[in-house]
């Protein structure tokens, strides 16, 4: 990788970030032009994570957390009402089924603060 992907990822947030105006360039001309620079560099092949640090560094930003909530099997209404009182309006909310939690739920807030109330958690620290 020529360059790391923070750093790809603070550039494209910082350029998206300028307000457009008369000769200013379009998101989606600023898109396309970022793109030709990573595979000119070599780099497509790390798109992904560039996009999600590029994500995290919008999301910093602006003060919008992304709450993660990871659960065995679906959540019934009265479980996801509970679990919202942990989201904050305008959060990013993402919620999928990780069969190997066994029972129980992982909350994980912008990728960095994680409550793990899951079955295999709970099993992990007793046969330590």
């Amino acid at each position: 990788m020529r360059y790391p992907a923070h750093i790809y990822a603070k550039a494209l947030v910082d350029v998206l970030s300028v307000p457009a105006g008369p000769g200013k360039k379009h998101d989606d001309e600023i898109a396309k032009n970022f793109l030709a620079l990573v595979r000119k560099n070599g780099d497509e092949g790390h798109l992904q994570k560039i996009l999600e640090e590029a994500s995290r560094f919008a999301r910093g930003k602006s003060g919008v957390r992304k709450v993660t909530i990871a659960s065995a099997r679906e959540l019934s209404s009265l479980q996801g009402r509970h679990l919202d009182q942990f989201v904050k309006p305008g959060d990013v909310v993402v919620r999928r089924i990780d069969s190997d939690l066994i029972a129980g739920v992982k909350i994980t807030i912008n990728d960095e603060l994680q409550f793990d109330g899951s079955l295999k958690n709970k099993l992990n620290k007793m046969l330590r």
